[in-house]
């Protein structure tokens, strides 16, 4: 670019195409995390894109759509916020088609601002996303009402109560029925994090009489309280389903219990099985008692991506660790990736580094040989793993047991990810050099399971890469 041709009063960055300065002007917004009614939530703080919008016409052009993406509304009168907010709408037409993704907090002992979220539900209707949080008593329902008697473009509902886990489910039942008001026919993705243990049965029978009627293909429960007949007549609402995720059969804040908790994969077979043609995605995390019998995945035809977290197969009980062996009913026929959360579900603490040791490694490696001996496509394997920097160690770096897998199948066009170590290799060395050589923790694998591993192993003619100690 010839700068000689720019005029003397005019900056160089207003030369750039708009492509350009969008991205720069989106790149100002950082994104933080914080925790609303004790759920993480991440948003973009937009100091610097306010102060830009001020600059000139071409920049607020370009800022101003960042500005009211996303918006979170509360009924609470102490939230000031909100009023001028409503005000900057109600004069501005102009601005309703920004908002991408609204979130709407009910207060139930405030509802002073209830206008304020009842006219921009009616405003906003260009929002693809609708979050409501702690929704409850008749005013509340009554948001959720107004909200699908609207012609939005919104495709993704969401309920969060994570504090008393009161999502009152015969009432959403209720409300959104048969699916055919409003923006119900093209809703996606319904989400629900906290369902309360009111009308179990109820909430059955509501759902026996909508049975195939709901339009969301993507299921996301949280916190859900219910029994299995209940989340079997979730399952059955929907007509084609196509992603889970159940996360916690319990409060997640390990103190609630549901109505129901004998909770096994075993369990959910049946239920996940009405919509085994169909479904794609399965995420399961702290479901209940560990163990893989009863589970069976090889007639989900069409299902690409697993989720498990490694409570699940038992490898947060120490002395079942290395006699684990991952079972053959994970390996659906099309399966292309496998997710495993290691994330410590306990209260009081975070797994440590003794956490990913042999037999984690044998079971990921075995798991692997056994996708590649039956023909399973599996191309990736992820790894979640955030351990604290202290308690027993073994003797070998974890993310170097990591690096070993993924060499070991790299020729099988396996690839192995793991999110990025929590603790550097000189801490490791650190903790473990202060520890007296007894405590150096280490289970080894059991002979049974290091005989199938390398009997696979041999019948692919692979060499074991092994991480040096």
């Amino acid at each position: 670019m010839d700068t000689n041709h720019i005029a003397a009063n005019r900056a160089f960055i207003l030369e750039l195409p708009d492509e350009l300065l969008d991205a720069i002007i989106c790149a100002t917004e950082p994104v933080a995390q914080i925790r609303i009614h004790g759920f993480e939530h991440s948003f973009k703080v937009y100091e610097t894109g306010i102060v830009l919008s001020l600059v000139c016409k071409r920049f607020y052009r370009i800022t101003v759509p960042y500005l009211y993406a996303d918006l979170m509304v509360s009924t609470s009168d102490n939230a000031w916020g909100e009023k001028k907010l409503h005000r900057t709408f109600r004069e501005n037409p102009s601005l309703w088609p920004l908002c991408q993704n609204l979130m709407i907090g009910y207060d139930t002992s405030n509802i002073g601002n209830l206008y304020v979220a009842t006219d921009c539900i009616t405003w906003l209707a260009a929002a693809k996303t609708l979050t409501f949080w702690e929704l409850e008593g008749k005013k509340g329902w009554d948001l959720l009402r107004l909200a699908t008697e609207q012609r939005s473009r919104c495709n993704s509902l969401s309920f969060c109560s994570t504090e008393s886990y009161n999502i009152n489910l015969l009432s959403v039942v209720d409300i959104l029925g048969d699916f055919k008001s409003g923006f119900l026919p093209h809703l996606k993705t319904l989400s629900l994090c906290g369902v309360s243990t009111y009308g179990d049965q109820m909430c059955q029978e509501a759902l026996s009489q909508n049975t195939g009627m709901a339009s969301f293909t993507k299921l996301q429960l949280r916190s859900f309280l219910l029994s299995p007949k209940s989340l079997e007549g979730l399952v059955r609402w929907s007509r084609r389903l196509e992603e889970f995720e159940l996360r916690y059969t319990f409060g997640d804040d390990f103190c609630a219990s549901g109505v129901y908790e004998d909770w096994t994969l075993a369990t959910l077979q049946p239920i996940l099985s009405i919509h085994r043609k169909s479904l794609r995605s399965i995420t399961l995390y702290a479901v209940g008692w560990p163990g893989s019998d009863g589970f069976d995945l090889r007639e989900f035809e069409n299902l690409e991506e697993l989720s498990l977290s490694s409570e699940i197969s038992g490898h947060q009980r120490y002395e079942q660790r290395g006699n684990l062996e991952p079972p053959d009913g994970l390996l659906a026929p099309r399966l292309r990736a496998f997710h495993w959360d290691l994330t410590l579900i306990d209260q009081q603490c975070r797994e440590v580094l003794c956490h990913f040791a042999q037999p984690e490694e044998d079971w990921l490696r075995l798991l692997a040989y056994k996708a590649i001996e039956r023909g399973c496509p599996l191309q990736k394997i992820s790894i979640k793993y955030t351990p604290e920097d202290w308690g027993r160690v073994g003797n070998v770096y974890p993310w170097d047991r990591m690096d070993a897998i993924g060499a070991d199948l790299r020729s099988h066009g396996i690839g192995v990810s793991y999110n990025a170590p929590s603790v550097s290799r000189e801490q490791f060395l650190k903790t473990a050099e202060y520890q007296p050589r007894e405590n150096l923790y280490e289970i080894q694998q059991s002979p049974e399971l290091a005989g199938e591993t390398e009997r696979i192993g041999h019948i692919m003619g692979t060499e074991i890469i092994l991480p040096t100690a």
